[in-house]
């Protein structure tokens, strides 16, 4: 085979078949909804739906009733003023639950679908199956096309070999009177985009099923010495514990039966105990109390609330700077008054301390007045108030077992891609006229996305043969 010293050949790919543009009008809509612009607009919308919905407070899964998923609507939606209504009208604070959002994603899958199936044809065809008269008619629209004028006394045999020692798959059969060569670079870049399309729809299809086999309690508040029970698992409950350097870093589950599990919280505040997700959102200071009588004996305690129930100690939670907690003990018609401060420099307290008040019921003047940053027992009257200071935190619980079908998707989509830039793959279609002495051979090539050196391949491909030659 040499080179020809002819003037450079039109790159055209006017010598091969006419496409045939009478294609079924469902076809045609089945591969315009299935395009990479149809999925770029609807994979974006998606997008920002997820990401407002980070961004944006959402309905807590544990307010399913009515009343309260409407009253935690209602206090939302006033965070933001007069955009509150109508956000809260459009649904982004439930967003997982919005129509538009649940069409949206469906439309989603549905596109993800139609271009797995897309793949899989293509992909059967491609390997199984390589036509190069099929190849042939769709070769107009491919985006690469280049003419090579040579001088060669094999015909087609001698760009064939070539080829295939640089690790193409060829096939070839005649039509009229040309060759018709089409050569496959990578079989791995053939079935990436099976791998990327199938690990997303697998994703979304995780999605969808942990909505509706998972759950989710939020702002659950566990102090030491306390215990939570799951309402949507009554067989476990929750604590938190020891507190360790003014922080709760352990969480331990109960199932019963003397079944304990612990758990330490990540640096990022996360965990996970036996397919339960653990998210640490807050913490603060908390106050164990208890009282005794003259001669050593537990007093009962009261909360201020509409039906209180009487405890021999009670543990306060302060989630807010200058919060007050305020409880009884009937017994001595008491009424007692802790207020929380981040700090009280000016008294000679840097930490976190608590103004301790006891008033008798009907009085203003108070009859312990007293200020404690850490353990104490203070005496009122001929009772002893009993203070033990430590920590609580506030955790989201969730329950998804369709999370390592979520990771399996990821991976396969990660995998997919990896493939399709380690290996691109690329159809290359000859048409070589059976003729001796000189002819002009067409070539067109359809690179994948991830080979984005394919113009610079075909251009240094046809060098080889027609000096001049170049591709368009």
């Amino acid at each position: 085979m040499t080179r020809s010293d002819s003037s450079p050949a039109v790159s055209s790919p006017a010598a091969l078949p006419t496409p045939d543009n009478t294609a079924h009008p469902i076809d045609r809509l089945y591969r315009a909804l299935a395009s990479d612009r149809v999925l770029a607009v609807v994979a974006v919308l998606v997008g920002a739906a997820l990401l407002a919905s980070l961004l944006l407070p959402q309905l807590p899964a544990d307010r399913s009733e009515p009343e309260a998923a409407a009253r935690w609507l209602a206090e939302t939606a006033g965070q933001f003023g007069s955009l509150g209504g109508l956000m809260a009208g459009v649904g982004v604070f439930n967003l997982w639950n919005s129509f538009w959002f649940q069409a949206l994603a469906g439309l989603l899958a549905f596109i993800l679908l139609l271009r797995l199936g897309l793949a899989i044809g293509n992909a059967l065809r491609r390997l199984r199956n390589p036509d190069p008269r099929a190849a042939a008619s769709q070769a107009q629209r491919w985006p690469l096309h280049a003419a090579v004028h040579l001088e060669q006394d094999a015909g087609s045999a001698g760009l064939q070999q070539d080829l295939v020692n640089e690790g193409w798959r060829v096939v070839s059969t005649t039509q009229g009177g040309n060759d018709l060569v089409i050569a496959e670079r990578s079989r791995a870049g053939v079935i990436a985009p099976i791998l990327v399309t199938g690990g997303l729809l697998v994703v979304l299809v995780g999605l969808w099923l942990g909505q509706l086999v998972g759950w989710q309690e939020s702002g659950l508040t566990l102090a030491p010495g306390e215990t939570v029970v799951l309402a949507n698992h009554p067989d476990s409950a929750l604590s938190a514990g020891p507190d360790v350097d003014g922080a709760l870093s352990e969480i331990s589950i109960d199932r019963g039966a003397s079944v304990s599990e612990t758990v330490t919280f990540s640096a990022g505040g996360a965990a996970r105990l036996d397919g339960i997700a653990l998210n640490r959102r807050s913490q603060g200071p908390a106050l164990a109390v208890s009282a005794a009588g003259p001669g050593g004996e537990t007093l009962q305690l009261q909360r201020m609330e509409a039906q209180p129930e009487s405890a021999p100690s009670l543990t306060l939670v302060f989630d807010q700077p200058r919060s007050e907690q305020v409880f009884l003990l009937p017994d001595r018609q008491l009424v007692f008054s802790i207020v929380s401060f981040p700090a009280l420099p000016e008294r000679g307290f840097s930490g976190p301390t608590f103004l301790v008040q006891a008033f008798r019921a009907g009085q203003r003047e108070p009859l312990l007045n007293a200020f404690v940053d850490g353990d104490a027992s203070l005496s009122v009257g001929e009772d002893m108030l009993h203070l033990s200071a430590g920590q609580f935190i506030t955790v989201d619980v969730s329950y998804d077992p369709t999370r390592p079908l979520i990771w399996l998707g990821m991976a396969l989509a990660i995998l997919g891609v990896a493939l399709a830039l380690w290996r691109p793959a690329g159809q290359l279609l000859l048409s070589v006229p059976r003729e001796s002495g000189h002819i002009a051979v067409q070539a067109s090539l359809n690179p994948a996305w991830s080979w984005r050196e394919a113009n610079r391949w075909l251009a240094a491909w046809t060098a080889t043969y027609g000096q001049e030659d170049q591709p368009s």
